[in-house]
């Protein structure tokens, strides 16, 4: 399974790419965040 996913918006702050990645990580996800 393959699945490309943008968020876009307003940035709240700094930290919101290593919050996903840990997210991810706790999902068992494979990938990379731009």
């Amino acid at each position: 399974m393959r699945l490309k996913l943008q968020i876009t918006g307003i940035v709240q702050g700094v930290g919101f790419r290593p919050f996903v990645f840990r997210l991810a990580k706790t999902a068992g996800l494979k990938g990379y965040v731009l």
